[in-house]
């Protein structure tokens, strides 16, 4: 069990099972001036096989599919209602599938919501939760750690590479401020495939450490700068909304936003001056909330930083708190 091989390299494990870090986090984010590697133990993938596979998941989620071409990707959303984001994923167009790769814990969720919209449509979709665990390699010698495998993606673009008797799937994925990839492997040859990349120059780091670096580079993700109460505009998401394609949940709520041409609120970069209460996402201006607090970070040389979703008119000199804590805008 990949677990199992994880905590007897040193690994810490938060309440879900995701690995914290592994020696410490600063020195692990000091490892993406080569390449480090990550285990995205909370991602989710499912596959969805059948004669309406593209139709369908096109109509549930908020970016293109049907104009997929074998071999590539698009970033989407599973939107309510409101037009507030639920989940975040990449979907993969291959000859016989559509493969999801569900970021951060969200597996269930989008498993659940999409299966209570089959009804006459011919699709059967199948959790890979057991099956598939993905990876992401970041650092400025992320490509060089891959170069073995027998090339690498680009763009928008997926390849599959024998490994292990079986294929890997890898896909270029900015997730700190150098950028690099996810690869998504069989769970039988985790373990084999973990061995490989740290053998060929990464060094085995925690989410912690990946985090300090997204949050550095402003690279926002749905779980925690969207989700309930933000529009994924606001949160720096629109890569992921197509306003051409046809209905789904959530799209009168984008196209309505797409007229209308403005947004009150956009994602900025803060700085606070201390770690704030798990609790205390509220950001004030006095005592009106102006915006919401995203994912927050000890960086090792720019202190506590986050993303958060702020007001667009607030004033150059708006004192701005988060609970007792002072915040303040950073370039």
């Amino acid at each position: 069990m990949l677990k199992d091989f994880l905590a007897t390299r040193g690994a810490t494990f938060d309440e879900r099972g995701r690995p914290e870090s592994f020696t410490s986090p600063h020195s692990e984010f000091a490892a993406l001036e080569t390449a480090l590697v990550v285990p995205l133990l909370g991602h989710t993938a499912l596959r969805v096989i059948g004669a309406d596979r593209l139709d369908f998941v096109h109509g549930q989620l908020s970016n293109e599919v049907k104009r997929l071409q074998v071999g590539t990707f698009s970033e989407n959303l599973l939107l309510n209602h409101k037009g507030h984001a639920l989940a975040q994923m990449r979907v993969f167009l291959r000859e016989d599938d559509l493969f999801l790769a569900v970021e951060g814990n969200a597996g269930e969720l989008v498993e659940r919501e999409l299966k209570t919209h089959i009804i006459f449509d011919q699709v059967e979709l199948q959790t890979l939760s057991e099956t598939i665990t993905s990876f992401t390699v970041q650092g400025l010698q992320a490509a060089k750690v891959l170069e073995s495998f027998g090339g690498l993606p680009t763009a928008n673009t997926f390849i599959q590479v024998p490994f292990a008797n079986a294929k890997i799937l890898i896909h270029a994925a900015k997730r700190t401020v150098p950028g690099g990839f996810d690869i998504h492997v069989l769970s039988r040859d985790a373990e084999s495939l973990l061995i490989r990349l740290l053998e060929s120059g990464a060094t085995l780091a925690g989410e912690q450490a990946l985090e300090m670096s997204r949050v550095e580079a402003g690279i926002p993700y749905a779980q925690t700068e969207a989700g309930e109460g933000v529009l994924p505009q606001e949160a720096g998401l629109e890569h992921c909304i197509s306003y051409t394609k046809g209905c789904y949940l959530g799209q009168e709520i984008m196209a309505r936003i797409e007229a209308r041409g403005n947004l009150r609120r956009s994602l900025k970069k803060v700085r606070l001056e201390a770690l704030p209460s798990p609790e205390d996402r509220d950001i004030r201006a006095s005592d009106k909330i102006v915006g919401k607090l995203g994912k927050v970070v000890q960086h090792p040389t720019l202190g506590v930083i986050a993303l958060a979703v702020l007001r667009n008119d607030l004033p150059s000199d708006a004192v701005l708190h988060v609970g007792n804590i002072r915040l303040s805008l950073r370039d």
